[in-house]
């Protein structure tokens, strides 16, 4: 007989497979995720205690003359822009009153017999 603690196969065990896609990914992953932490929140903090001690004065010298004058301003800017669009109408107006004149006298009327008129 054969001594059981003795190995009579002498072919090597076969090679490990896969575990290195898998490690791949996960660090693709974790790169991933600190680019993204690092864009969205690194260098974005305001430190307020700079701005606590400061006083912050804000004048404003706007007089009524110049909210009259840019109320004006405004108001003359309405005004030419209407009178721009009435102009454009009457000319849009002129130019379908001419196209339908035109379609009328291009029209043949035929006359028959009584009182009736056919248009063609």
């Amino acid at each position: 007989m054969s001594d059981p603690n003795f190995n009579n196969n002498n072919v090597n065990p076969p090679p490990k497979k896969g575990g290195t896609s898998i490690a791949l990914i996960v660090g693709g992953l974790v790169v991933a995720v600190i680019v993204l932490y690092w864009l969205f929140a690194g260098g974005t903090d305001v430190d307020n205690a700079d701005m606590v001690g400061e006083e912050t004065n804000i004048n404003v010298d706007a007089g009524a003359e110049s909210a009259a004058e840019s109320i004006e301003d405004a108001g003359e800017a309405v005004e030419a822009e209407i009178d721009e669009t009435a102009v454009e109408i009457e000319d849009t107006a002129a130019e379908a009153e001419a196209e339908m004149d035109s379609e009328i006298d291009a029209t043949e009327t035929i006359e028959v017999e009584g009182e009736a008129e056919v248009v063609q």
